[in-house]
């Protein structure tokens, strides 16, 4: 099934959903727009209209144009370009008077691909539940193509199983498109004791994962770097439904949080006795807890990894399971000046049954691998210029990730932004130091109507 296919599937899946809302909407009678305001007469008789408080609609958007160019030189990849985006979205928020619904979408030209593109970001229908009753108020529901997120990580996730867009965060794009659209149902409940998220997604949503249209990546079973373009569609793309929840609490300065995740691995990271990448089965138990430090902000994340599809770790082309910890924290160091700090660590737990079983083990990962991340992020000219700094950087794969970049925004009209994104490694076939060939320096102008 070919790209466009999976997008005519999830356009018609999204027109269903919208026919729902729109019947929702029409049922409910609590649930309708503003009435037409009520006509009175002045102090000389003559009949007016009583202006609303408020617009009931809001219309906004962007132009967009952005280009990226390689570093260095990749011989699999036929082009320097690894960016060249000429974009339009259009966002329309209609308030209810119980609910509202927002759209947000893009209709693109990637340059890089030489092809028209439309991302539906946000078509979703949210409302407090008062037409249920007085039990109804303590819910509310949000339902639609939507970007969701939790967790307490910055730029790593463990816990936040909704899919990604590593493409658009490696090539330059706003980091807003590092989170990508699903369509779901979420329903929130808020209680004296604690608070609960519930998210169902209907048909599985895997992340935008490398693929080899922008970027070359290392293939274990090939033993050197590769550029496939390859999209994995159903029967081993999976079609069943994904289950995520979070159950949190705020306790004076502090928040805790537990979570669960019943779906799949978000990248295809699995192989068929044919050789076909799949996504095998996932559970993911985890908690968060997050609280004030000094001048700061410390966060604690956990999440254990349950390869439900390989119990005893001995199945080399299902991925083991595995034990992640995240610790972090962040302060202003200065005036205008932000810092960070994480530590994220990720434990095979079978690892000497994953080493003695793998097609590859000289390349499989090390039982114990350690990343840190350094932020800084500075704001002066009253917030016109931020300019900011990232980087991952692993002790025990000797690799890392430096995304630095600036923005001028003199005026709300228009913002000006450029960086790099620089890959590093000392072996071809580790996390980060795949992806060396890959780094690359891009700008973005964006004019807001």
């Amino acid at each position: 099934m070919s790209r466009f296919n999976k997008e005519d599937m999830q356009r018609r899946l999204l027109q269903r959903v919208l026919s729902i809302i729109i019947f929702i909407v029409c049922v409910h009678g609590e649930v309708y727009s503003k009435p037409f305001p009520e006509p009175y007469e002045d102090d000389w008789g003559m009949i007016d209209w009583e202006e609303e408080s408020e617009d009931i609609y809001q219309l906004s958007g962007f132009l967009e144009m952005a280009s990226g160019v390689r570093l260095s030189n990749d011989p699999i990849i036929g082009t320097d370009k690894t960016l060249s985006d000429l974009r339009l979205q259009v966002q329309f928020d209609y308030d209810l008077q119980a609910s509202q619904f927002s759209f947000v979408s893009d209709a693109y030209f990637d340059g890089v691909l030489e092809q028209t593109r439309i991302n539906i970001r946000e078509a979703t229908w949210e409302a407090r539940l008062g037409f249920l009753g007085a039990w109804g108020n303590r819910f509310d529901a949000k339902v639609g193509q939507q970007v969701l997120t939790w967790g307490t990580g910055d730029n790593v996730f463990l816990n936040d199983l909704f899919p990604k867009d590593f493409q658009s965060f490696f090539a330059g794009r706003e980091v807003e498109y590092l989170k990508s659209p699903s369509l779901s149902a979420k329903v929130s409940a808020y209680f004296d004791v604690f608070n609960l998220d519930v998210v169902l997604t209907p048909e599985f949503e895997p992340d935008v994962y490398i693929n080899g249209d922008y970027f070359s990546f290392f293939l274990p079973t090939a033993a050197t770097q590769v550029a496939l373009g390859f999209d994995v569609t159903p029967p081993l793309r999976p079609q069943s439904p994904e289950y995520a929840l979070r159950l949190y609490k705020s306790v004076g300065k502090s928040e805790y949080a537990g979570y669960f995740y019943s779906g799949f691995h978000k990248s295809p990271n699995s192989i068929t006795q044919d050789y076909g990448p799949t996504f095998s089965s996932l559970n993911v138990y985890g908690a968060s807890f997050r609280t004030t430090l000094g001048n700061g902000i410390f966060n604690a994340e956990f999440a254990y990894y349950d390869s439900v599809d390989d119990e005893n770790g001995d199945k080399p082309l299902v991925p083991n399971g595995q034990a992640r910890w995240l610790l972090g924290y962040e302060q202003e160091i200065v005036g205008n000046l932000e810092g960070s700090l994480q530590l994220h660590t990720e434990s095979i737990l079978d690892h000497q049954a994953l080493i003695q079983n793998s097609l590859t083990p000289k390349f499989e990962p090390k039982q114990h691998r350690v990343w840190f991340t350094q932020r800084l992020r500075y704001k002066g000219m009253q917030q016109a210029l931020v300019l900011n700094a990232f980087n991952f950087y692993s002790t025990t794969d000797q690799d890392g990730y430096l995304k630095v970049s600036a923005e001028y925004s003199p005026v709300d009209l228009w913002r000006l932004s450029g960086g790099l994104n620089i890959f590093y490694g000392k072996q071809p076939f580790t996390f980060w130091g795949q992806f060396e060939d890959a780094s690359n320096l891009f700008v973005r102008f964006r004019y807001f109507y």
